[in-house]
């Protein structure tokens, strides 16, 4: 195998994103919990994917909106592995043609989302963290809800790599 097969072609980082979505192509509408988001787009968990290349329209929900977000999207990426439980099955929809308006709610929820994870790993730096501040952070991001401390921390800080610089793991492989 060739390493720039698994080059990453993603232009925005996805964070995770745990609610339900229903998507149709007109022909066939599909309920199913999305598990990830960037601006630009978002993966759901589905064993009944659709074509690649089928396009249609998204209906989801941003906590910091009060109303649902309705997008063009296409089934860019598929993923079924019957022999890996760990590996989520499901379907990569790309958005076409966001408004101006949902970039900025997509971008406001990202934003958002960072900053709680970035304060969620400083409370968690310390030894003891204070639980009520863990708490409120946890709240405003529900896929942390199931995490004792340890799993906690380790799903923070490995969130939190995403919003590092490239450059960092740049230098380190020149020096």
């Amino acid at each position: 195998m060739e390493k720039n097969q698994f080059i990453n072609r993603r232009k925005e980082h996805r964070l995770p994103y745990f609610d339900k979505i229903i998507y149709t192509d007109g022909k066939k509408n599909l309920t199913a919990h999305a598990i990830n988001l960037s601006r630009g787009g978002l993966f759901l968990t589905t064993l009944d994917s659709l074509p690649i290349d089928t396009t249609g329209y998204l209906a989801f929900m941003l906590s910091s909106h009060p109303r649902s977000i309705c997008i063009r999207a296409r089934v860019a990426h598929v993923v079924y592995d019957r022999q890996r439980s760990e590996v989520e099955c499901g379907m990569g929809l790309q958005f076409l043609e966001p408004t101006q308006a949902q970039l900025n709610l997509l971008s406001l929820h990202m934003l958002n989302d960072q900053s709680n994870y970035l304060a969620l790993k400083e409370i968690l730096k310390d030894e003891k963290p204070n639980a009520l501040a863990v708490k409120q952070l946890k709240m405003k991001l529900p896929g942390l809800q199931h995490y004792d401390l340890l799993g906690l921390r380790y799903r923070v800080n490995r969130i939190c790599t995403l919003f590092e610089s490239q450059d960092v793991s740049n230098s380190s492989t020149a020096a």
